[in-house]
């Protein structure tokens, strides 16, 4: 109780150099940009929640720009993909939330000068645009969290990093008074909060867990409207944030849709039936998961308002008919698929070697469109299923599956099958570790664990950030461990890879590449380009 008081009471008693709380407007689209401290955000979703309880009468519309390993002057993209400039005009931004500074501390003291200069350069060029059409933007500028040091002996204690970070932050302070904009501290009261909380607020001591997520969204909340307001209750709270978590999800897979290659990159524009290009049918769809994201908004303003009102996308533009290139014999352009026994017998076997039938989608349709598999120690074998693929299409489910299939009466066929994980997204790679699963899940590495026995993750956390999207059949796969504990996976060309790090500056990869992580010291490196 004394611990969580003095959290309380930290936030109470912080005061900035901002003399007026910062000006929202009825109707202001907040663009974030940012490293993976803003991209982030969206899945825990506590800044915008606390911002709309806030201003319920605002309307505000919130749009996740943040991407993994961003910098000032260096953000990798696949091909197609738009500049941060396109991104600001397509979001209608006339607020910016821009978080950097951390990837940008690893030049230490010798790279200040530049960073300033960097930074004063973003801050009047951004001032300069009118992304709405009409206004100059309004800008808050965030500070880089401090590095928690989680008392884990295999990751850095952050110590050399907040002596760098601690440089960087009060040069962010100074460029943005020279420029008028507001500013917001948020290493030093992380700093003084990792000092005072019972529990992390981190994963690895630089990117914040859900409850980290919370304290620091109540710290912005504080600075931006220079006091505490009043308490919230937390059933309101609760039910305002899972109106923000569906439009973050919404506007997520809008954003960082997968296979962008085929959208909006080189095969864009290959023509098919009728002349029909990818990219006409997937602006479509693109077109539509923006509407569906702008539905959310007013459902996020109902409930800012205690108002409850259900999900009507009826509004939306109708999907273009698609025309198959590839249809298949049977009425309807259907293809055969052979029954697994079907299969195997017209398979060419090697000399004494032999093939049977362990479990099939006829017994298990869920086990329609595997990508990957792995037997555990226990012989169950486990699959990853993919029934979105290429990608998830808009309206439908989003259902993609980990599956734990076990033979229990000894005959060598599965008999049982168990949904381990669902609602996945392109599950393209998967590896034991730590009681749990390593799942390849784009633009993410996930971690899925059952803690209590029934064989259902009940842990999901994102580990690793910026594995880049850009094409599905070239995500990270052919997971492999090492002797020593490094997991070793590789992604094809086309893909952008930018992965931030508590060790030194981003990792960087462009067009293929194999990867080692070693997730006991959450260390991830480009082991081959």
């Amino acid at each position: 109780m004394l611990r969580f008081f003095s959290i309380a009471l930290l936030l109470l008693c912080f005061s900035n150099a901002n003399a007026q709380p910062f000006p929202f407007q009825k109707g202001d689209h907040v663009s974030i940009l940012g490293n993976t401290l803003a991209e982030r955000m969206q899945h825990h979703g506590w800044m915008e929640t606390l911002i709309h309880s806030r201003l319920p009468g605002h309307e505000l519309s919130f749009r996740n720009l943040g991407f993994s390993g961003d910098e000032l002057t260096l953000r990798l993209r696949s091909a197609g993909f738009g500049s941060p400039e396109d991104w600001l005009k397509q979001t209608n931004a006339n607020v910016v939330f821009a978080f950097f500074g951390y990837n940008e501390s690893f030049a230490g003291e010798e790279g200040l000068p530049k960073f300033e200069k960097d930074l004063d350069t973003f801050l009047k060029e951004t001032l300069s645009k009118k992304y709405d059409g009409k206004n100059n933007p309004r800008i808050v500028l965030f500070s880089p969290i401090a590095h928690e040091n989680i008392k884990d002996p295999n990751l850095p204690n952050g110590i050399e990093n907040n002596k760098r970070i601690d440089l960087y932050t009060k040069a962010m302070a100074k460029v943005a008074a020279a420029n008028k904009v507001f500013f917001v501290d948020l290493f030093t009261t992380t700093l003084n909060l990792y000092s005072v909380s019972e529990k992390p607020l981190t994963i690895n001591g630089i990117h914040l867990n859900e409850y980290g997520d919370k304290l620091v969204a109540q710290i912005i909340e504080k600075q931006l409207f220079q006091n505490e307001g009043d308490k919230k209750d937390a059933a309101f709270l609760d039910k305002l944030r899972a109106s923000v978590l569906e439009k973050d999800f919404h506007w997520f897979n809008r954003y960082r849709t997968v296979d962008g290659y085929s959208i909006y990159g080189g095969r864009a524009d290959l023509r098919f039936v009728a002349g029909q290009t990818n990219r006409v049918v997937m602006a479509r769809e693109m077109q539509i998961l923006d509407e569906i994201t702008a539905n959310r908004d007013k459902k996020i303003s109902a409930a800012a308002n205690g108002k409850v009102i259900t999900n009507d996308d009826s509004n939306t533009a109708p999907f273009l008919e698609v025309v198959t290139n590839k249809p298949g014999p049977l009425p309807g352009g259907k293809h055969i698929f052979l029954d697994g026994n079907d299969a195997i017998s017209k398979m060419t076997i090697g000399k004494g070697l032999k093939v049977e039938l362990f479990a099939s989608e006829k017994e298990f349709p869920d086990l329609a469109k595997p990508v990957q598999m792995a037997f555990d120690p226990k012989g169950r074998l486990w699959v990853a299923v993919m029934p979105s693929y290429p990608h998830w299409k808009p309206k439908e489910e989003m259902n993609d599956k980990i599956l734990i299939f076990e033979d229990t009466d000894g005959d060598g066929k599965a008999d049982k099958c168990k949904v381990f994980a669902d609602r996945l997204h392109v599950p393209t790679g998967l590896e034991f570790w730590n009681g749990g699963l390593l799942v390849g899940h784009q633009p993410d590495l996930l971690f899925l664990k059952d803690t209590d026995g029934d064989d259902v993750a009940d842990v999901r956390e994102r580990v690793l950030h910026g594995i880049d999207s850009a094409d599905t059949h070239h995500a990270i796969s052919s997971f492999a461990y090492e002797p020593g504990g490094g997991l070793y996976f590789q992604e094809g060309t086309f893909h952008h890879t930018q992965v931030e790090s508590p060790y030194g500056p981003p990792r960087r990869c462009a067009n293929a590449g194999v990867f080692r992580y070693d997730p006991r010291r959450q260390l991830f490196d480009v082991y081959a380009s």
